[in-house]
Order: structure tokens, then sequence, then C-alpha cells
């Protein structure tokens, strides 16, 4: 059983910064489609944050959250119940 991480929605917009065309400096609930990130970039974006932390995420979920705070959000709850 993995313990609860609180992923922080830096270490999201960080991920978004390194691997795709996302500004420096973008605010946490800064709106994924005002950033213009295709339903392709949610699913990239899914697969680096399940690898990183362990749980199963998909583009879908991301999408649904729409900005890298509520994302996190997400990544954190999937950590309390795995």
């Amino acid at each position: 059983m993995t313990s609860h991480i609180s992923v922080q929605p830096e270490a999201v917009l960080d991920v978004l910064t390194t691997h795709f065309d996302v500004p420096a400096g973008t605010a946490a609930d800064t709106d994924f489609q005002s950033l213009d990130l295709d339903s392709l970039v949610l699913i990239e974006l899914a697969v680096i944050l399940t690898r990183k932390y362990g749980v199963e995420v998909d583009g879908k979920e991301l999408a649904a959250a729409g900005t890298a705070a509520k994302a996190a959000a997400l990544v954190s709850e999937k950590t309390a119940h795995s």
C-alpha cells in the first residue's frame, strides 16, 4: 500500500513547463484550455504523472480537472486511496 502523497500544483506546473510549451510563471489556477493543451498533451501528462506518483491517471480526468491545482488535488486523492 502506498502512503498518501500530497502533490503540489507547482509539481504539475513543473512537468508542464519542462515537457510542454507552457510558459514559466503560469498560475496553478490557469485553465488548461487557455494554455492550448489538447487531449494528446493531457494524455502525455497523465502518463508522466502516473509514472511519477504510481497511481493511474488518464487524460480525460485531467481534462475534467482543468487546472494544475485541480490536477494536483486529483493525483493526491488517488494516492490516498491506493
